[in-house]
């Protein structure tokens, strides 16, 4: 597994779900096992089937679960965790969001987090190294998006798409009282940094794409363009308040 977190009280581990399998208890142990103290699950609605799942996250120690009722999205989801982040984890200088699906090693959930104490400043993303058999939603998606993000943004990014992110509590509020319940959310929050003078750093993290990348729910053609729907949008907000001073 590689080196645990020197400061386990440091970083709360979110990660927001629907639908999982064991990966989830699988993921939540062994992020446990890395050295997170705290660990919020925030479960988005998922259906009773997924109950013993959710069941044996909520036995390990120091996880937390949380719940929706009906299917709110991730955007949402996070801000959940977010929320509980920020009125319950007072001793906690920052959260990392992972994604519950099985791409991202514990290790690398480590390297990020180690990666923003070191300059707490930062916003900071895991970026997966799309080379090699990648599955083509995911290429497509990312190829598409982080295109756009550089036109729109002015950054250049390896890995829009993501979802492994590290950044301060300072930060938690300004990126909760963002727009986007789905997955547009986590593209709002990238685009918000640079507004907020917030630098982006990259991490390079190894790329797991189990069974084809079939468990992802996103859609690499409808949230795609949703993303850069709400980037063109931003674009040109930007472009008439400057025309307004």
């Amino acid at each position: 597994m590689g080196p645990g977190l020197a400061r386990p009280d440091a970083i709360v581990a979110l990660i927001p779900v629907f639908m999982p399998d064991r990966r989830l208890v699988e993921l939540v142990g062994e992020l446990r096992a890395a050295g997170f103290g705290s660990i919020v699950v925030v479960d988005d609605g998922s259906p009773p089937e997924s109950a013993p799942v959710f069941g044996a996250v909520a036995a390990v120690p120091g996880c937390t679960l949380l719940r929706h009722e009906v299917n709110r999205g991730k955007g949402r989801a996070i801000k959940t965790g977010l929320k509980f982040f920020l009125e319950r984890c007072p001793e906690a200088a920052g959260v990392v969001t992972v994604d519950a699906d099985g791409q991202h090693l514990p290790r690398d959930v480590v390297r990020v987090a180690e990666s923003f104490l070191a300059a707490p400043d930062a916003f900071v993303i895991g970026s997966r190294q799309f080379a090699g058999q990648v599955p083509w939603r995911s290429r497509f998606g990312n190829r598409l998006t982080r295109q756009v993000f550089r036109w729109v943004a002015g950054v250049r990014l390896a890995d829009t798409q993501s979802g492994l992110r590290c950044f301060s509590r300072a930060l938690a509020p300004r990126l909760l009282a963002l727009a986007g319940e789905r997955y547009e959310y986590e593209m709002n929050v990238l685009a918000a940094c640079p507004r907020l003078s917030v630098p982006l750093r990259e991490v390079g993290i190894e790329t797991v794409y189990l069974d084809g990348n079939r468990s992802s729910h996103f859609n690499p053609i409808v949230d795609s363009f949703k993303i850069c729907r709400l980037l063109l949008r931003l674009a040109l907000s930007d472009l008439r308040a400057r025309r307004r001073r």
